[in-house]
Parts: structure tokens; C-alpha cells; sequence
């Protein structure tokens, strides 16, 4: 998991949703952000999410299966406070983040996988691993019949997306207090096999 964690940390580093949620001046920023996304990776993992590695964790990409994570109110309320308490000072904010992408999922969408994140190291070569990486995912056997939903933290991520297949769904997920958006996309269920 820490290696995990560390691809996440250093990639989003840059990254304009990250940057609102773990603003570059706050006290123990990293540290915050790397609780963010062990917190939320492990949650997803409890709940039947998988975790895509390009060699030497260059690239990592975290998603969760249709319907999940379903979870209680009671479990909810729970991840909440794990992230507020981990975060420090930004605990605020990353859970705003996260009940912004939980209320704004664009409604009546077919059953599909929930990219949660996807990102590469800095370092140029990753890059290409990432996109890799998502390419694989886009062709496993057990997205048949399942479409695949993600939210872009960027204009240039949304436009990678949109690059391997997907497509615009929904409204811009737009973060209180000024934020910056997020760019949903969704690629439709393929056609059942002949």
C-alpha cells in the first residue's frame, strides 16, 4: 500500500482539486494527502476495489466495481471522520471533496466501475504508463457489460480521457468556496458478444 500511496501523493502533487483540498502553504501537507488516499484506497479495497500497478508503481490506477462502495450511513459517517481527523487542517476540505463527488455522480448511469484515481509519477516516461495502464483496464474481460466512470481533475485529464474513448457526462463538479471543477466522463457498457 505505501508504494501505493506514494505514486498518488507525488503525482497529484501538482494537481488544481488536490491543490484546493491540500492547499501548498498547510502544515504537514504531504502527510495530510498521503492520509487522504491510503484512508480512501483501503476503503475501496474493503469494499471489492482493485488496484492497477505499472512496473516499479510509475502508474497507479484505483477503482471499484458497480454498486461499490454501497455504503451504510453509519460507515460513511465513519469515513468522514478518518479523513477529518487524518487530514489536520485540510481534513475540512478533503471531506468536501469527497461528499461532492458522492452528491454530484451524474444520476442513471448502467451499471459500471468508478475510476476513483488514476495518475502517474512526474517523471516523462510515466506518463505513457498511465495511459497504459488505463487502456488495459478499458479492455478487461470483466467490463463487459459494465460502463466505466471517472471524474477528471484537470482540463488536460479530461482531455486524456476523452482521448481513449469517453465521453462528457453530467455537469461540471464544481467545489465550495471557489473551487476548481471536476470534469465527470463515462465510457457506455460494450455491446453483449454475438
Amino acid at each position: 500500500m505505501a508504494a501505493v500511496v506514494d505514486t498518488l501523493t507525488r503525482a497529484f502533487d501538482p494537481d488544481p482539486i488536490l491543490n484546493w483540498a491540500f492547499p501548498p502553504a498547510a502544515a504537514n501537507r504531504e502527510q495530510s494527502m498521503a492520509a487522504f488516499f491510503r484512508i480512501t484506497t483501503e476503503l475501496l479495497l474493503e469494499h471489492g476495489g482493485q488496484v492497477g500497478v505499472a512496473p516499479e508503481y510509475a502508474a497507479v490506477a484505483v477503482w471499484s466495481p458497480p454498486g461499490e462502495p454501497a455504503l451504510s450511513e453509519l460507515e460513511q459517517t465513519r469515513y468522514f471522520q478518518r479523513l477529518a481527523d487524518a487530514c489536520g487542517e485540510c481534513g475540512e476540505r478533503a471531506v468536501a471533496l469527497m461528499r461532492a463527488l458522492d452528491d454530484q455522480h451524474p444520476p442513471g448511469l448502467p451499471a459500471h466501475y468508478h475510476v476513483m484515481f488514476a495518475a502517474a509519477r512526474p517523471e516523462p516516461a510515466a506518463v505513457g504508463r498511465a495511459v497504459l495502464l488505463i487502456r488495459a483496464l478499458l479492455k478487461l474481460e470483466e467490463l463487459r457489460g459494465c460502463g466505466l466512470y471517472a471524474e477528471a481533475s484537470s482540463p488536460q485529464n479530461r482531455d486524456l480521457w476523452l482521448e481513449m474513448g469517453l465521453r462528457r457526462v453530467g455537469d461540471e463538479i464544481v467545489l465550495p468556496a471557489g473551487g476548481p471543477s471536476l470534469y465527470p466522463v463515462w465510457r457506455a457498457p460494450d455491446p453483449p458478444a454475438a
